[in-house]
């Protein structure tokens, strides 16, 4: 369990630094893509998993 834990702060870090470095060198588009772009990916993502586990469920209860 700790090296779990581990390589997602490893990750996180990494992923920090890089996001860091993207908005350093693109201050117009990285406050766009903060505050519109991931909002928007985040509601895609949750969207989709919630039509996937809907479907999952018509087919088990043999709706479709």
């Amino acid at each position: 369990m700790a090296a779990f834990v581990q390589r997602v702060s490893c990750f996180e870090k990494q992923m920090d630094t890089r996001f860091e470095k993207f908005i350093i060198h693109h201050p117009f588009l990285g406050p766009f893509i903060i505050f519109i772009g991931l909002p928007l990916v985040t509601l895609a993502v949750v969207g989709l998993c919630a039509a996937i586990a809907a479907l999952a469920m018509a087919f088990a209860f043999g709706w479709i």
